[in-house]
């Protein structure tokens, strides 16, 4: 029995497919309101557009599965956690799992980091480093 291969070397360059630019309606980082200029929208690209991509994947009202308009992908389920009394160390286990399961979709997005955590009485604040093709940046997010 014979098997059929074809071998590659590695002097061959690797393929490798490229993302166009990532772009967003610019939106105010608290709010999430569109922005405009001369009262027209505008669009903001690359790390600014992933940001605001990730405001919106984390959204409290984004809840995955619950809208049609969107993939199944797209969203979050960190909603599951309310209500629930989990230990800090169980709360903050399960916080960074949502939100990598979230943003870890977005294939601009490569990594996400170097989480903290911080409890307020009911809040949570979670900050991280994501890193995209485009470079890194702290992200903080309340709950």
């Amino acid at each position: 029995m014979s098997f059929n291969f074809i071998p590659i070397t590695l002097d061959e360059p690797i393929r490798k497919e490229t993302l166009p630019t990532f772009y967003e309606p610019a939106r105010n980082l608290k709010t999430l309101e569109l922005l405009t200029k001369n009262g027209n929208f505008y669009l903001v690209s690359k790390n600014d557009a992933i940001k605001i991509w990730i405001l919106k994947a984390l959204n409290k009202q984004t809840e995955r599965y619950s809208h049609r308009a969107y993939s199944t992908n797209y969203g979050n389920e960190i909603t599951k956690l309310f209500g629930r009394h989990l230990k800090n160390s169980l709360l903050k286990s399960e916080l960074k799992r949502y939100v990598e399961e979230a943003l870890l979709v977005n294939p601009y997005i490569k990594e996400i980091n170097n989480f903290t955590f911080e409890k307020n009485g009911s809040k949570v604040s979670a900050t991280f480093s994501v890193i995209t093709i485009y470079g890194s940046f702290e992200q903080n997010i309340d709950y």
